[in-house]
């Protein structure tokens, strides 16, 4: 294991802290929606710069050229200096820093707007970025009784964040509570903390066929290889863990680690086109299938699913290892409506 400082940014206590003092970090903070969605083309894609008309198809072309360029909202981290990259606000929200201003910092809010912040807990880096998926008035896919995708990737993403932290990995979470935030900041977030890697937490929706494993999904940047492995190793952990569950799974006949792209080429879902941390977003199982949900809701499985992603986690950074479960035929999405964009979003309050 690295030599690594202990840091949990998503639920420390911050209110007293000014933004110009460099904390001592410890490892005594408790653990704290990409709106990116499923490949099966159900409204959980961001869309924000792709028109389509929302057909999913299983053919695709096998030799893609995905662009590159991403839609930055962040100016050169070089024009910061020594500010900090992101400011945890007095109430618990990761802001990422735009400039210094007289009094404070200007920041972009969890919507995307900009503002002053003069308190809060300044963050330099963090190894690991994870991303719980949806939240506010955005839930994600619903179970059979009414739960919600949203508070069920949130719970995961803070288990997961406080077992990386006890092996001395510094971790952040893009949403600490049940509030809406669009993809491109989720993005900025990951991207602004030079994080090794950036995990999306996501359970998938409608139900497929059964199937006698789980049919859990990475979805990866294109000709990206350290995304390509970061998601194997969460697609080989998380199979191998969920596995031992008896219940009637529910799964893709592609269900793997694959990209998926629009008509022209470029990565369909927001949360693979916009960083420039290796990502993978993870769709672990079906909330939207009965038998699955039943066990969704347990502590056991969502305790099982964060240790799943520690060890794969661990092993991408500590390793060169390149997991499993690779689909070389790429899926096909081009997204028919703007959800995980800022339109409608209401920030919540910083301070």
């Amino acid at each position: 294991m690295l030599c690594r400082a202990a840091l949990l940014v998503g639920l420390l206590l911050l209110s007293g802290c000014a933004v110009g003092e460099r904390p001592t970090l410890t490892n005594d903070g408790a653990a704290a929606e990409n709106n990116e969605g499923s490949a099966s083309g159900i409204g959980d894609f961001d869309g924000a710069t792709v028109r389509g008309d929302g057909a999913v198809s299983a053919e695709a072309s096998t030799n893609p050229a995905p662009t590159t360029e991403r839609d930055s909202l962040l100016p050169e981290l070089a024009a910061l200096g020594d500010a900090p990259r992101v400011l945890i606000s007095p109430t618990g929200l990761l802001v990422p820093v735009l400039a210094r201003t007289g009094t404070g910092y200007r920041v972009l809010t969890p919507c995307g707007n900009e503002a002053e912040l003069v308190f809060g807990q300044p963050v330099w880096a963090a190894e690991v970025v994870l991303d719980p998926g949806h939240g506010g008035d955005e839930k994600g896919a619903l179970g059979p009784s009414g739960a919600t995708e949203a508070e069920l990737n949130l719970d995961i993403a803070r288990r997961t964040a406080g077992l990386l932290e006890r092996q001395g990995i510094t971790v952040a979470l893009t949403r600490t509570g049940d509030y809406r935030i669009p993809v491109r900041n989720r993005a900025a977030i990951a991207d602004q903390l030079g994080a090794a890697a950036f995990v999306s937490i996501h359970h998938n929706s409608p139900t497929p066929d059964p199937s006698d494993g789980p049919g859990t999904e990475v979805f990866v940047k294109a000709a990206t290889p350290e995304s390509s492995r970061l998601g194997g190793l969460i697609y080989e952990e998380l199979v191998n863990a969920l596995g031992v569950f008896d219940v009637t799974w529910a799964s893709r006949p592609d269900a793997g680690v694959l990209t998926v792209l629009n008509d022209a080429g470029e990565n369909a879902y927001g949360i693979t086109r916009y960083p420039t941390t290796p990502v993978a977003l993870a769709e672990l199982a079906y909330i939207s299938n009965p038998a699955e949900a039943v066990v969704l809701s347990t502590s056991e499985y969502r305790q099982t699913a964060a240790e799943a992603l520690t060890e794969a986690i661990v092993r991408f950074l500590d390793t060169a290892e390149p997991g499993s479960g690779f689909v070389d035929k790429p899926r096909l999405f081009n997204p028919s409506a703007e959800t995980g964009g800022t339109d409608g979003c209401i920030d919540p309050p910083l301070t």
